[in-house]
């Protein structure tokens, strides 16, 4: 992925992937965390994951993109970000901010 100053159809269409992968793995972890449990479908939950994933692969894409890994590698890690979804963000914000976890 060569980002320059404009993107041309490539690069649209590989960031385009990159949020197909991302919503892909937060339908992923919605379905791995209402399985187990044996929780019913909601739509509202599932809408709120593929949310969050997509946020949190494109954040991995980009972090893929700014490592200067291949097109493969940049969807591997939006794939696994996309998958971690609240998870990874409650570790970035508490390794970004260095405070302690509030427990409930």
């Amino acid at each position: 992925m060569n980002f320059g100053s404009v993107p041309d159809n490539t690069q649209a269409v590989s960031w385009l992937i990159v949020g197909f992968f991302s919503a892909w793995g937060g339908l992923v972890r919605y379905l791995m965390d209402i399985r187990p449990a044996g929780q019913r479908w909601c739509w509202m939950a599932a809408i709120s994951q593929v949310t969050i994933s997509c946020f949190t692969g494109f954040l991995g894409g980009f972090y893929g993109y700014e490592q200067h890994n291949s097109v493969l590698m940049t969807l591997v890690l939006a794939g696994i970000c996309s998958t971690l979804g609240g998870s990874l963000l409650r570790w970035l914000w508490l390794r970004i901010l260095q405070t302690p976890e509030v427990k409930s």
